[in-house]
């Protein structure tokens, strides 16, 4: 049920206009210091999650690994592409992500 709270949350977040997609969008998102929450796909290669914990911790920003691999994470976004990061800049948006991770 967890899951189904936070994939809603994402595409409502998506819709809303405070989702960014992908490593450099997230990685700007972060350096703009506008990102709130970072989420990362479980398969999402060492090496990238190694650079995005990098920038999660030099702007303070929350990250997390969710149970979902990237090929999940893009159909759940409509994409037609893998999916491995994702990031909100919507405070409220952030921590409602929190509370269902």
């Amino acid at each position: 049920m967890t899951g189904n709270k936070l994939w809603g949350l994402v595409g409502i977040c998506r819709r809303a206009g405070h989702l960014s997609i992908g490593f450099d969008a997230v990685a700007a998102l972060a350096a703009d210091g506008r990102a709130k929450q970072i989420l990362l796909a479980c398969d999402l290669s060492e090496k990238t999650a190694k650079e995005l914990r990098f920038v999660a911790e030099k702007h303070a920003v929350p990250l997390a690994v969710i149970p979902t691999d990237k090929e999940a994470l893009g159909a759940l976004l409509g994409l037609q592409k893998p999916v491995g990061v994702i990031a909100t800049d919507d405070g409220g948006f952030a921590a409602a992500m929190q509370k269902y991770i």
